[in-house]
């Protein structure tokens, strides 16, 4: 007889998970407001200086891209709490962490990926569920993207033209920044056309051409989704080491009975930003193994004990 290990309640911070979300997203938000705010200023997108605004503009893109990926994960993250149970969302944790992920998102996955493994399959196929969500997310993202990156570059006095020349440094960097989102964007209609149907994972497993477009698509997106966690692992270990050089410079500062506390300050930082960015690399490497891992069932008995003493009592 099946057990429902739910009984009644929930062993999975349900609603601190969807707390975390709307959080990660509205701190996304914050941060995006912010940067618009500290870039309108005359010695950014007000400059006239090409360089500086095709690369204020770029930053700004970027993260409203990341707020819209933010908005979309915590609907979809949220959405699938409110109907799945704990065995379902433990089973399907790494991939609701990759969506997770983002400028704001640190909590969410730290959560996902700290939850038992127990005796359970993944009601989710991977390739599938990113390959429809990574794709919309995609698809919009980078249209959002798009239009912003262009149209305040170019509201900011600089001409197309200039945005694309490819002789000049800054005209290079917003080539490359509009080829790569128009690919993207190709890439998001692709995956999300192929995989917004209900059946698409039924359709994934037939043998002909359909089939295996589909599964080669879905390995493109989980190659992305790992791209994207490599990057973030190596802007922490960038920012480990900003910090270290800053923390130097700052005890340079002083001298005498202060130079004391500005030593014990600096290792202080640094020590604490070790333990983050140790934190952030074992938890995106264990989303990056748990996403490639070929056995989807992973057996351990944190559950059997709990299952044993409701079996008793149901029989008693």
């Amino acid at each position: 007889m099946a057990i429902n290990r739910n009984y009644g309640r929930s062993y999975i911070p349900r609603g601190f998970i969807k707390f975390a979300q709307i959080l990660g997203t509205a701190v996304t938000a914050l941060i995006l407001v912010m940067t618009i705010y500290f870039f309108s200023s005359s010695e950014f997108l007000g400059s006239n200086d090409p360089s500086t605004v095709t690369m204020s503009s770029l930053i700004i893109g970027i993260e409203i891209y990341f707020l819209w990926k933010s908005i979309y994960s915590a609907y979809v993250i949220i959405s699938y709490l409110n109907s799945a149970s704990d065995e379902e969302v433990i089973a399907n944790r790494y991939i609701l962490a990759v969506l997770s992920v983002g400028v704001g998102g640190i909590v969410t996955p730290f959560i996902l990926t700290s939850m038992p493994n127990i005796e359970t399959q993944s009601s989710l196929n991977p390739r599938a569920f990113l390959a429809k969500h990574l794709g919309l997310t995609m698809l919009i993202g980078f249209t959002l993207f798009l239009v912003s990156f262009i149209s305040i570059s170019l509201g900011s006095g600089i001409t197309f033209n200039q945005l694309i020349d490819t002789t000049t440094s800054y005209g290079l960097m917003g080539f490359l920044s509009i080829t790569l989102s128009i690919v993207g964007f190709l890439i998001g209609v692709l995956g999300f056309g192929l995989f917004s149907r209900s059946n698409a994972s039924d359709l994934m497993k037939e043998k002909n051409l359909q089939g295996y477009l589909m599964q080669v698509v879905g390995v493109i997106f989980t190659i992305i989704a790992t791209l994207e966690l490599v990057f973030l692992i190596i802007m922490a270990i960038f920012r480990l080491i900003g910090v270290i050089f800053q923390s130097f410079s700052y005890m340079n500062r002083y001298d005498g009975f202060f130079k004391v506390f500005a030593i014990f300050l600096a290792f202080s930082r640094i020590g604490l930003e070790i333990w983050y960015v140790t934190w952030v690399v074992s938890m995106y490497s264990k989303i990056i193994s748990g996403l490639w891992s070929k056995e989807q069932v992973i057996r351990i008995n944190n559950f059997e004990k709990v299952d044993e003493a409701r079996v008793q009592q149901q029989n008693a």
